[in-house]
Order: structure tokens, then sequence, then C-alpha cells
């Protein structure tokens, strides 16, 4: 994805209702020092929605990197994942952080979702 390029907006959760009702609703998968909570929808494709939180990531660099990897992932595996909304978040207390940590976490976590 090029300076500028953005998932299509049909390819984003945006409202908070929707993020509500996949953590609620929805099954988890845990890889850290990632999560997802994750949903069926009727759209017939896959959605992501981050919810990076600044109490598990404080530093903004760190937060903007683990947001820019996951879409950047989620981009390159939406044409293999069933119709799912997917939440992504960090638990507390994951300590690593970098950028191979977080593609062997999406890695495992793309492969399980396949399935769903």
């Amino acid at each position: 994805m090029g300076a500028g390029q953005r998932l299509p907006r049909r390819a984003r959760m945006l409202k908070p209702a929707e993020f509500k009702q996949a953590f609620a609703e929805g099954a988890r998968i845990v890889r850290p020092p990632l999560a997802v909570a994750y949903r069926r929808n009727p759209l017939g494709h896959p959605r992501i929605g981050l919810a990076i939180a600044r109490k598990a990531v404080s530093k903004a660099v760190v937060r903007n990197l683990v947001k820019r990897l996951i879409r950047e992932e989620f981009r390159l595996h939406q044409e293999r994942l069933p119709a799912l909304d997917l939440v992504f978040y960090v638990p507390p207390g994951s300590a690593r952080l970098d950028a191979a940590s977080i593609r062997a976490a999406l890695e495992r976590i793309w492969s399980r979702l396949a399935t769903a």
C-alpha cells in the first residue's frame, strides 16, 4: 500500500456499534502479542477494525507501527478470508511489539481464521 492509499471503505469497520458487537458476540483468537475478536458478517467479504489502546501500547510510534502492519497484512490476506468482522487489539502485558513478532502472530491468526 503506497503513501496515501487506504483500504476501501467497505473493508473497514467504521461504527462503534460494530466493534461492540464483535467483542460481545464474537469468538477470540489470542496469539501474543496480538489478539482478534471476530464474528461472521452478512456482507460477503471480511472487514477490519483496529482497537489498539494507548493503555496497552503507550508509545504512539509503536501503536502506529502495529496498526500499519495489521492493515497491510489484512490487505494481502483478505482474499482468502471468509466474511468476518475482525477487531484486532493488543492484550495488556504484551511485551514484544516488533515487526517480526507482529507478522508471526498475524500469520498464525490468518491461518486460524481461514478455517473459521
